[in-house]
């Protein structure tokens, strides 16, 4: 069943060719998200050289901004998300240590739009708490609030008022029967349904944070029960490296990943898909994202 890593590896690495990083469809422009995860995934399984790694780092750099932001691509400056990616990504390499300084002080005075929220308002979380959106002037989500404490706990940033919010808000995030959505967690007061991706994600930026509260233990439940039917690539990769993140990687993990790999269709975001199957797939998936 290994060989399956083997092959992603070689195949991920033919999809950037000769560009300096990786694109969603080929002959495109470079993108910073699946070049970060690319390096990521490659890293965290061990399947490429460091010098091949590097050249894509370099382009990472070279697109950063003067505020220290990484947009999505070169002719796109906007949204700055993937800056915690890249973050992630340049440490993975074990450099970039001044692109990275300046990464983490970005993200750390940026935050989503917050208000304290009134007696009738639909949502049941709480709105006042800071965090990190898509896109600057919104709402704080869960996936880009989870990314940039990841990025700012691997620059030892841990102990920082904006991370401790940050955690703050992914446990508010938490839902009452376990799990996490995208950001909400009731609406017109209907509990919404927890997602294996935000699940994962939302416990790999918890770990060393907090301690093992309930919240994070129905949440362990959950994808105890849900990761022996998950095949979607993205999916599969944050809700294992989250269980695992917590307690220990279920022993079948190596055949999920190798099924998902074989159910890949060749579409537009292969690359993605690759990168995050090594990712999980890969012993050095942890230490890869900042992680014991």
């Amino acid at each position: 069943m290994a060989d399956w890593i083997e092959n992603a590896a070689k195949e991920l690495l033919s999809l950037r060719g000769t560009a300096p990083g990786w694109s969603f469809r080929s002959g495109a422009e470079p993108f910073s998200e699946p070049s970060a995860l690319a390096i990521l995934g490659l890293a965290g399984a061990g399947r490429a050289r460091a010098a091949d790694l590097a050249a894509t780092g370099k382009w990472l750099a070279g697109i950063q901004q003067a505020d220290g932001s990484v947009g999505l691509a070169e002719s796109i400056p906007e949204p700055t998300w993937p800056t915690a990616l890249a973050i992630l990504a340049w440490g993975s390499l074990g450099g970039f240590a001044a692109e990275r300084s300046k990464a983490a002080g970005y993200l750390l005075g940026f935050a989503g739009a917050h208000w304290q929220k009134p007696p009738d308002d639909p949502v049941g979380h709480d709105t006042s708490i800071k965090g990190w959106p898509w896109a600057a002037g919104t709402h704080s989500w869960l996936e880009p609030t989870a990314l940039a404490l990841l990025a700012l706990k691997r620059e030892g940033h841990g102990s920082h008022e904006r991370v401790r919010e940050g955690t703050r808000l992914i446990l508010d995030r938490a839902l009452p029967g376990g799990g996490w959505n995208y950001g909400n967690t009731t609406v017109l007061g209907r509990e919404l349904r927890p997602v294996p991706g935000p699940t994962g994600l939302a416990l790999l930026a918890l770990s060393g944070q907090t301690p093992r509260t309930g919240a994070l233990e129905r949440a362990l439940v959950y994808l105890s029960v849900e990761l022996p039917r998950i095949r979607a690539p993205e999916s599969l990769c944050w809700a294992l490296l989250g269980f695992a993140a917590w307690t220990a990687r279920p022993g079948a993990a190596a055949g999920w990943l190798a099924e998902a790999h074989a159910r890949m269709r060749p579409d537009g975001v292969r690359a993605l898909q690759l990168s995050h199957l090594l990712l999980a797939g890969g012993k050095d998936a942890l230490p890869a994202l900042g992680l014991a």
